[in-house]
């Protein structure tokens, strides 16, 4: 009995092995077939991904002006300047039009709740905007060309300004535009600088705060070596000490006073350990700060270690923060601070 009963389940083994290889095979002589389906149009694009684009504003081109009481300077030559390509060869030549669309400000605006300015159309050098393809190829060789004119820099007081340039048109049937990568965006954020460079100490506006006793004083980190008072001591190798940087320190002057200009001793200055990079920000409630420029090793001018911070002219704040960056890695004091004021 014991030998039937293993016979029989083996002929179950079997059959049940069988039926699943069977069933195998006849999974695989199935033909499945899957339809794989792009975009047959050939499609006219701009790319200038790369360069200085906005994390969320594709092809984008952004630069700064700088407004002082000499002049508007950018940190570049405003322009948009790009070729136009296609997905694919064209089959023949295709000239591509580009036109200026502030509607797409606004709608950039609502989208990402900001406020973008539209540029005035008398700032705009529309240089080039039509670019074309030739047959058998996927690249323009010449280039839209849009630029700002420098000589109207002073015109642009707005903190920001967007100016989108969109291709609007082809020449015939063989291709069409590009919706996600239509549209290219010159972006210029403005700025009043006030820090000026190469101030020597008779071109501060004022005197020096004589009494510094009432004001009140913090850092952003935690002092290693002194207090905040050695920067009022009239010694230089006295100092209030920092093992980080940069650093931050801010002084609350008690009342409003028009402030001139700036005067600093970093710890050892005499053999060469300065502050190499000052960024000087003022406030009239300790809350909204604003930026006055920023003063680096070579703008200062440096007279037996003291480094002075000249400005184009006198600001009102009760509030001073400076941002500070040493030379050296390892002597971070501040041993004087002075304060012009007028």
């Amino acid at each position: 009995m014991m030998m039937n009963k293993n016979i029989s389940l083996n002929i179950r083994c079997i059959v049940v092995s069988l039926f699943a290889v069977v069933s195998v095979f006849q999974s695989c002589s199935k033909k499945e077939t899957f339809d794989v389906t792009g975009d047959a149009e050939t499609r006219i694009f701009i790319n200038t991904e790369g360069r200085n684009s906005l994390a969320n504003l594709k092809n984008s081109y952004t630069y700064t002006i700088q407004h002082t009481l000499e002049g508007s300077t950018s940190n570049a030559e405003i322009q948009a300047k790009f070729p136009v390509l296609s997905t694919k060869p064209v089959n023949s030549n295709v000239t591509v039009t580009a036109e200026v669309d502030n509607s797409l400000v606004t709608a950039y605006n609502t989208a990402n709740n900001v406020s973008y300015e539209k540029l005035p159309s008398g700032v705009i050098n529309l240089t080039k905007m039509s670019a074309t393809i030739e047959q058998g190829s996927s690249i323009s060789l010449d280039q839209i060309l849009v630029s700002i004119d420098p000589s109207k820099f002073a015109e642009l007081k707005s903190v920001a300004y967007l100016l989108p340039i969109k291709l609007s048109s082809i020449s015939n049937n063989s291709a069409k535009i590009s919706i996600n990568y239509q549209t290219a965006y010159i972006v210029i954020n403005t700025k009043e600088v006030i820090v000026k460079p190469n101030v020597p100490a008779s071109g501060m506006f004022g005197a020096l705060v004589t009494n510094y006793s009432t004001w009140g004083i913090t850092a952003s980190a935690t002092a290693n070596t002194g207090t905040a008072s050695q920067m009022f001591d009239n010694s230089l190798t006295t100092r209030w000490g920092f093992a980080t940087q940069p650093l931050t320190i801010n002084a609350d002057m008690m009342e409003t006073k028009n402030i001139g200009g700036f005067r600093l001793f970093a710890y050892r200055a005499a053999t060469g350990f300065l502050f190499s990079n000052v960024v000087v920000s003022v406030s009239t409630d300790g809350v909204n700060y604003k930026e006055l420029g920023i003063a680096t090793n070579t703008t200062m001018v440096n007279a037996s270690g003291y480094q002075y911070i000249g400005l184009y002219k006198t600001v009102q704040a009760r509030y001073v923060r400076l941002a500070l960056t040493w030379t050296s890695t390892s002597q971070r004091g501040i041993s004087e601070l002075g304060v012009y004021v007028q």
